[in-house]
């Protein structure tokens, strides 16, 4: 049965994926015997069709990107916590242990030039000297403690030694040990200014007025957030300041826990500054990653 070619370019895609009944097979197959031109287009379609090339590189320039910049942050935040945990570290390490009065601890004696010098032992690294003119004017009180902290005792020992209390050639005319626990401060030098009465040092209290400052920073900040949420740079920058209050106020739980009272303020200050640094880089890092899995599950989603 003669059968023209336009019938059998119809049949021969469906020949070459073997989805024809045995007589169309048949007769497909009588036809290819005389016929070049279908035996040709069975040819062609048998011959592997190769894709084609996508040129446009812009999606994979930015799954590198994506990936490069999770690198980034992976290794970032690393850095940035390991930095955090040195800086607690060497907060406990050199936080004051404040050592009780002892003829062994410290001794205040008279120069032949009027000089008075203090000789202190060496498990003390540190003390503080408080200073004011006495009653009458008759010369300077001065109030000090001592201490030393875990590195000193058990890594390295940093001896004071002796010092010179009246460097400026100033007449003294007390000195009192102070203890930190609340008990009055000791005469250690000179004569009593108050003899019906005992002098008791307090700690200072500006690290609560600085931790104040920083919650109420980050309620206006969150107040101004909410106020302008729908200008997207206000609210960022606005978050972002209410962060790092509450960095600091992490930090200074961690240092000071519950309690704002100091003797040594300047130290436990630095020692907040240096934890609320690290803390504050490692919460934006670790938004900045989260909001990257955020998009990342958003477009997978999308797919």
């Amino acid at each position: 049965m003669n059968v023209s070619c336009d019938v059998i370019r119809d049949l021969v895609p469906l020949y070459a994926e073997d989805m024809l009944s045995e007589d169309s097979v048949q007769l497909v197959e009588t036809h290819l015997e005389y016929c070049k031109d279908c035996q040709k287009l069975l040819e062609e379609l048998n011959q592997p069709y190769p894709a084609p090339e996508d040129h446009n590189a812009m999606p994979l320039l930015k799954i590198k990107s994506a990936l490069r910049k999770k690198k980034t942050l992976s290794i970032a935040l690393t850095f940035v916590f390991t930095l955090l945990f040195s800086a607690i570290l060497f907060a406990f390490l050199t936080a004051p242990k404040y050592l009780p009065y002892s003829e062994d601890t410290i001794q205040v004696s008279d120069q032949a030039d009027g000089s008075v010098v203090i000789i202190f032992d060496e498990q003390v690294s540190g003390y503080d000297i408080n200073e004011y003119a006495s009653e009458g004017g008759s010369g300077t009180t001065y109030h000090l403690t001592t201490w030393t902290t875990i590195w000193d005792e058990y890594v390295q020992s940093d001896e004071i030694g002796t010092i010179v209390l009246n460097e400026g050639a100033e007449t003294v005319s007390s000195v009192y040990y102070y203890q930190t626990d609340g008990t009055e401060d000791r005469l250690i030098y000179g004569i009593n200014e108050i003899p019906n009465g005992g002098i008791v040092t307090l700690p200072r209290l500006n690290l609560s007025y600085f931790l104040m400052t920083a919650v109420l920073f980050g309620l206006i900040s969150l107040i101004i957030a909410l106020l302008f949420r729908r200008h997207k740079q206000i609210v960022k920058w606005s978050f972002t300041a209410f962060l790092l209050s509450i960095s600091y106020a992490v930090a200074h739980l961690t240092v000071m826990g519950l309690s704002s009272a100091s003797y040594s303020s300047t130290r436990d200050l630095l020692a907040i500054i240096l934890i609320t640094i690290p803390l504050f880089a490692l919460i934006l890092l670790g938004k900045d990653l989260y909001n990257m899995r955020r998009e990342r599950k958003r477009i997978e989603k999308l797919k």
